[in-house]
C-alpha cells in the first residue's frame, strides 16, 4: 500500500541513486515530477536538492488536488546517454477524510 498524506501538507520525497555496482553517485541534474495516474502534471521537472553523494530530497506542498487521489512521484536523471527514472506511488486525502 502506498504512503498516505493529507492535502495541503508539505511532504519530503527522497531518493538514492547508485550505479550498476551499487555505488552511490551524483548525476549532473536530478529532477522531480508529480503526476496523476491519467498523466496530469502537478509538479514538473523541479531540481532536487543533493543531501549527500547519491542522496537527494525535494519538499513539496500538496497542491492541485482536492479529493482523494493516487499520485506518482517521478525522479529523472541522466547518466551518459541513458535517461533514468525512478517512480514511487503515494496517496493524498482531504483532511476530513478518515481512513
Amino acid at each position: 500500500m502506498p504512503d498516505i498524506f493529507t492535502i495541503g501538507d508539505t511532504i519530503r520525497f527522497t531518493a538514492s541513486i547508485a550505479d550498476i555496482e551499487g555505488n552511490p553517485y551524483d548525476p549532473e541534474v536530478v529532477t522531480v515530477s508529480v503526476l496523476t495516474p491519467d498523466g496530469k502534471t502537478l509538479l514538473d521537472d523541479e531540481t532536487a536538492i543533493r543531501v549527500a553523494t547519491g542522496n537527494y530530497k525535494y519538499d513539496w506542498t500538496i497542491e492541485g488536488v482536492t479529493n482523494l487521489a493516487n499520485l506518482i512521484v517521478v525522479w529523472n536523471w541522466v547518466q551518459g546517454n541513458l535517461t533514468n527514472k525512478k517512480r514511487m506511488k503515494f496517496r493524498v486525502v482531504p483532511e476530513t477524510h478518515y481512513y
